[in-house]
């Protein structure tokens, strides 16, 4: 989620010929439902995984943005 707009996204899904779509939280709606408006203009990096059946199954508060990547995929091993 982000608060970029659906034309930015879209944009930036395009550039890197991303197979997914990502959303976009322009009214900050989902950001404070969340907890993630920390910051004036960004929200706080934060990572919720959720199943294939939409639970919530893990919350990563604290995103190393060096091995967040990793770490995921650790999560799913």
């Amino acid at each position: 989620m982000s608060f970029d707009s659906k034309s930015v996204l879209k944009a930036f899904k395009e550039k890197y010929k991303l197979k997914f779509n990502l959303l976009s939280d322009e009214n900050k709606l989902m950001g404070k439902a969340y907890g993630v408006n920390k910051f004036y203009f960004f929200p706080s990096r934060k990572t919720f995984l959720i199943n294939e059946e939409g639970l919530l199954v893990q919350i990563y508060d604290n995103v190393n943005l060096h091995t967040h990547p990793e770490d995921i995929l650790d999560f799913f091993n």
